[in-house]
C-alpha cells in the first residue's frame, strides 16, 4: 500500500458521485407510482455500485493511512479524523427526523413515517451502532446505516493493518474468503435476515467489512503497478463493462462484486501511472465533493419535497407530475449537499479538528513543564 505519490483519485470521485446520484434515484422511485417502483426494483441490479462505495472507502483509507498508523495515538488521530468527517452532518439529518417524530407525537401533523421511531433505535443511530445487528429495521435518516457500517470498519483497520504487515496481500485475501464463507453461512443458517450478506442493511457492518477488505486488498495490488496502463478512457470501459454485466442479472451472486472490485483495481492502476489532471473531471468536483451529503440529505429533502409537497398539496390538486417531483428534489438535493458541504461540514470539522489539536498541544505542554521542587 505504500506508494511514493498519492494521486487526487478524482476518477473514483466521479464514480462515487454517479453511485450517489443513482442510490438517490431509487430510493425516490420508491414513493412513486407502480411504474416507477418497478423501475426502482429494476435498479437493484445495481446494488454493487452501493458496495463500491465500502470498496473506494477502504481503498483509500488504506492508501492514506496504512504507513501513517504506527500507534495507539495515531489510531486515536484517525477515528476522530473520521468523526469530524461523518458525524456532524450524521447529527443534522437525524435530527430533522427527530424534530417530525416530535411533530408527530405532539399532533401537530400526521406521519407513517414515525411508526418505526424508538427511543432504543436513536440512541442505536447516536452511537452509530445501527447497522451492527442490534436493529430490525431502519428508521429515521434510514440510510445512516451505512455511515454505522464504516465506522465499524475505522474501528477493525487496525486489524487489517496487522494481518497485512504481518503476512501481506495473501494472507488479506485469504482473510477475504474465509470471512465471507463465513457470512454465507449465516445468512444460509438465518442467523442474519437476509437471503445474501451481501444485502445486508441492518447488519451491514458485516457486508461492508468485506468491501472494506477489498479495497484495502486492491490498494496493495494497484500500488505495485504491475500494468503500466494510463488510459482513463481504459478504466470508465471497464467501469461501463462491469455496470453492464449487473444488468445482466448473472446467476452467480459474487459475480458483479469481483466485475467491480476489477473495475477499481484497473482505475486505482492508471491513477497511480497518469493522476487525473484531465480538464474532464474538474467542473463534477464540487458535485463530487458532495457525495456523501447526497447520500444523507436525499431522504431529508425526498420527505419535503415529494412526502409533503408533492403527495399533500400538488398531487391532490393535480398539478405536475411525479416526475417533475423526482427532478425537483433531486435537483435540490445536490444543491443542499453542495452548499452543506461547503459552508456547514468543512467548517465545523475544521473547529473540530483544531479544538482537538490544541487540547494535544497543551498535554504535551503539561507534560514537558519542570516539576517543582519539593
Amino acid at each position: 500500500m505504500s506508494v511514493k505519490s498519492r494521486p487526487n483519485f478524482l476518477m473514483f470521485a466521479t464514480w462515487r458521485l454517479l453511485a450517489a446520484l443513482l442510490v438517490m434515484l431509487y430510493h425516490f422511485c420508491q414513493y412513486g407510482p407502480p411504474a416507477y417502483a418497478k423501475f426502482a426494483v429494476d435498479l437493484e441490479l445495481l446494488t454493487p455500485l452501493l458496495d463500491m462505495f465500502f470498496m473506494v472507502s477502504g481503498f483509500l483509507i488504506s492508501v492514506h493511512y496504512a504507513d501513517r498508523m504506527k500507534s495507539i495515538a495515531d489510531y486515536k488521530i484517525f477515528l476522530i479524523r473520521r468523526l469530524a468527517r461523518l458525524y456532524p452532518l450524521h447529527i443534522l439529518t437525524l435530527s430533522f427526523f427527530c424534530m417530525v417524530w416530535l411533530a408527530v407525537s405532539a399532533g401537530v401533523v400526521s406521519s407513517r413515517m414515525t411508526e418505526t421511531y424508538s427511543l432504543v433505535e436513536l440512541i442505536n443511530e447516536l452511537l452509530l451502532i445501527n447497522a451492527w445487528g442490534v436493529s430490525d429495521v431502519l428508521t429515521f435518516n434510514f440510510v445512516s446505516w451505512s455511515l454505522s457500517a464504516e465506522w465499524f470498519c475505522y474501528l477493525l483497520f487496525p486489524a487489517i493493518l496487522f494481518v497485512w504487515r504481518k503476512w501481506g496481500v495473501f494472507a488479506l485475501i485469504a482473510l477475504l474468503v474465509i470471512y465471507t464463507q463465513i457470512m454465507d453461512v449465516l445468512s444460509d443458517a438465518g442467523v442474519t435476515p437476509f437471503s445474501t450478506w451481501m444485502h445486508a442493511n441492518t447488519w451491514g457492518a458485516y457486508r461492508v467489512f468485506a468491501d472494506f477488505l477489498i479495497g484495502a486488498i486492491v490498494a496493495d495490488l494497484a500500488s505495485r503497478r504491475l500494468l503500466k496502463i494510463r488510459s482513463h478512457a481504459l478504466a470508465w470501459g471497464v467501469f461501463a463493462a462491469a455496470v453492464g454485466y449487473m444488468l445482466t442479472n448473472p446467476s452467480w451472486e459474487y459475480g458483479p462484486i469481483l466485475a467491480i472490485s476489477f473495475a477499481i483495481y484497473i482505475a486505482a492502476q492508471v491513477e497511480f501511472n497518469a493522476p487525473s489532471t484531465s480538464p474532464f473531471y474538474k467542473p463534477f468536483m464540487p458535485f463530487a465533493a458532495a457525495s456523501f451529503g447526497i447520500y444523507l440529505w436525499h431522504p431529508v429533502l425526498a420527505s419535503i419535497v415529494i412526502g409533503v409537497a408533492w403527495n399533500r398539496i400538488l398531487k391532490p390538486m393535480e398539478i405536475g407530475s411525479f416526475y417533475m417531483a423526482i427532478i425537483a428534489a433531486m435537483i435540490l438535493t445536490v444543491l443542499v449537499a453542495v452548499l452543506s458541504a461547503r459552508f456547514f461540514e468543512a467548517p465545523v470539522r475544521k473547529t473540530i479538528l483544531s479544538f482537538v489539536e490544541k487540547r494535544e498541544i497543551k498535554k504535551k505542554k503539561r507534560k514537558a513543564a519542570p516539576v517543582p521542587a519539593e
